[in-house]
């Protein structure tokens, strides 16, 4: 009677050691109350979980039950003969041990140290083949049948609840494998979509996605029957900044750039996206007239004074805009942003920094651009530029110093374009790199062949444009070119206008100082309507200074032109520099000249520019007096 009432109590435990072992969700917390319960139910002092390993001939302590958890779990040992587990697993039985000093060396000296003397260890099968077990230990009463009993009917439901419990582990790590892989592939469609519409370098909108939304803002407005705006950004002098400090500098500038044009449209429905390069595009959609338009615009404009700092460069850019309004410029998307990106055309036209508004007549004189760089593109192929020449005369004594080559463009319907027009095309479209080393080649063969037939020797001088002097091998061009046509460096001056020694001034100095070497002379144009300082003058290794034209017409009438002139020649001989008035038309003009000392000069008082051909008679001559040359011949 007294087995079964110890029977019965066993199983209302076991029962509720099952109950509490399946609301537990951690494996270390079942282990550990697995322990426990058995120690319950069969009244042992001590309950420890192992794990076998057959394949590794291993056998690992998982847990044990109260302050023994800490002393044996991860405890591992050979599993071989002699040692109880692997009797257990070798039979599958349940197996009961009296003695355990008597049963094996290595479990003596294991549970010697917990002290404990008797055992009851019962298999947990998984798929047929004993995976574990759960033993029971005493320190001194034996195990019996009860015991047994309990025990092993605990190990069976306890197996049950460790395969639900990794069924369960599985299903969550699946579960979580599937929501890593939705989550991955929510992310890829992100990214995806990132590209696909957005720019990657500034985070804007891309093109695409401001169409989009441009027709969505189109829809609302022919709807509420109400204005929307498109601006068309272009950053002036982007390309200098480019080349001279490298593109990651423009890479950050250009995320810079975003970063101010997103502050300066935060209204609802406002969209800015980068079109490509270096512009940038908005719409603005909620705007009650054009005024609106012209207010952000104006901001954009005024937040581009503050200068960007871009890895320790302070650069300072400005921006020019156009502007188009629906429905007055257009009533689709492409019409606005082709209007808009006419008008800033015009903006670039009217002198950089500021914005304008499309106006219809834009179109045309667009086309017209456009048209005119089409043709320019196939105009070197088809030998469509002419050189001009125009003398520099020493005036004391009548000879040409210097023959000035000027690019023309003899278009085949328009007639003689005139440099005011193409000049500044070619130097935006890139085209002035080609026709800036035609005008080289050319002119310095011109020379060769004067030379060859006997003409007094004379320099001849070429235009160097920003952009051909930003070209970094702008030396070895010009070392090419001198070979291949045979013209001694001595003989050829490359002219560039003072503003341009500004621009990068250090490269410059470099490039000017590799073409001083080769034995070529470096004359600053224009001189004094730019902003070089005297610091800047004394370290470009220059050879002559031209006066402006600007303080020549004058300077007969004007005491400040005069003035000025001479202050410029004075300085110039104090350098050891040559200098050259140019714009000389008058006979007083040339009297003033002469009497602030300066001899060589430039105009049409001597000759206007004329093709090579035309100055053979002139040239036939060692020295000739200047009222021989040109209109006055």
């Amino acid at each position: 009677m007294a087995d079964l009432k110890r029977y019965n109590d066993g199983l209302v435990k076991l029962d509720l050691w099952i109950r509490r072992l399946l609301t537990m969700g951690a494996p270390d917390l079942i282990d550990t109350a697995l322990c426990d319960g058995a120690c319950d139910i069969v009244r042992a002092e001590t309950g420890v979980l192992t794990a076998i390993n057959r394949q590794a001939g291993l056998l690992t302590f998982t847990a044990a039950s109260g302050a023994w958890n800490q002393m044996m779990k991860g405890v591992t040992v050979p599993l071989r003969n002699g040692n109880i587990c692997a009797a257990l697993a070798a039979c599958g039985t349940p197996l009961r041990v009296d003695r355990l000093s008597l049963f094996c060396r290595e479990s003596c000296e294991l549970f010697q140290v917990v002290e404990m003397n008797t055992a009851l260890l019962v298999p947990i099968f998984d798929e047929g083949r004993v995976a574990a077990c759960i033993a029971a230990f005493r320190m001194d009463k034996p195990f019996d049948q009860v015991d047994e009993q309990l025990l092993q009917q605990y190990a069976h439901s306890a197996s049950a609840v460790l395969r639900n419990f990794r069924l369960m582990e599985d299903l969550r790590r699946h579960a979580a494998m599937l929501e890593e892989e939705v989550a991955e592939r929510s992310r890829a469609e992100e990214r995806i979509r990132q590209m696909a519409y957005y720019d990657s370098l500034t985070g804007l909108p891309n093109r695409r996605l401001f169409n989009d939304r441009l027709r969505q803002s189109l829809a609302l407005a022919q709807r509420h029957k109400r204005p929307l705006a498109v601006m068309f950004l272009d950053l002036d002098r982007f390309k200098l900044i480019n080349d001279t400090l490298g593109h990651a500098v423009g890479d950050r500038l250009l995320m810079a750039v975003a970063k101010r044009l997103r502050n300066c449209c935060r209204r609802e429905g406002d969209t800015v996206a980068r079109q490509g390069g270096d512009e940038f595009i908005i719409n603005l959609s909620a705007i009650s007239d054009v005024k609106d338009a012209f207010t952000v615009a104006q901001k954009i404009i005024d937040v581009f004074r503050t200068p960007f700092v871009i890895d320790g460069y302070e650069l300072f850019i400005t921006t020019s805009i156009g502007i188009s309004v629906y429905p007055h410029d257009g009533r689709s998307g492409d019409a606005l942003v082709k209007n808009a990106d006419v008008a800033m055309y015009r903006a670039k036209e009217q002198g950089r920094n500021n914005c304008q508004l499309f106006a219809p007549e834009m179109n045309a004189r667009a086309f017209e651009r456009l048209s005119l760089e089409n043709d320019m593109r196939r105009a070197l192929e088809r030998d469509e530029f002419v050189l001009h020449y125009q003398p520099k005369v020493n005036v004391e004594h009548g000879q040409i110093a210097c023959m000035e080559a000027l690019v023309r463009w003899q278009h085949p319907s328009m007639g003689l374009v005139p440099p005011s027009r193409f000049i500044p095309l070619a130097e935006e479209t890139g085209l002035i790199v080609p026709l800036g080393e035609w005008v080289l080649r050319t002119a310095c063969q011109q020379n060769r062949a004067w030379q060859d037939a006997g003409y007094p020797t004379m320099q001849v001088a070429v235009n160097l444009s920003p952009r051909q002097l930003r070209q970094g091998d702008l030396s070895e061009t010009v070392a090419r070119v001198l070979a291949e046509t045979g013209l001694a460096p001595g003989w050829l001056v490359i002219e560039v206008t003072e503003s341009i020694l500004m621009d990068d001034a250090e490269e410059t100095i470099r490039t000017f100082r590799r073409l001083d070497r080769m034995g070529v002379r470096i004359s600053i144009d224009d001189f004094g309507t730019g902003y070089s300082s005297l610091h800047y003058l004394k370290k470009f290794p220059v050879h002559t200074l031209k006066i402006d034209r600007s303080f020549v017409r004058e300077i007969a009438s004007n005491p400040d032109d005069e003035a000025i002139a001479g202050a410029v020649i004075s300085m110039a001989k104090g350098l050891n520099l040559g200098v050259v008035a140019e714009g000389v038309e008058t006979v007083e003009q040339m009297e003033v000249l002469r009497a602030l000392n300066c001899r060589y000069m430039q105009g049409f008082l001597f000759s206007e520019p004329a093709p090579a051909e035309q100055f053979t008679p002139v040239l036939g001559h060692a020295a000739t007096p200047y009222l021989n040359f040109g209109k006055w011949c």
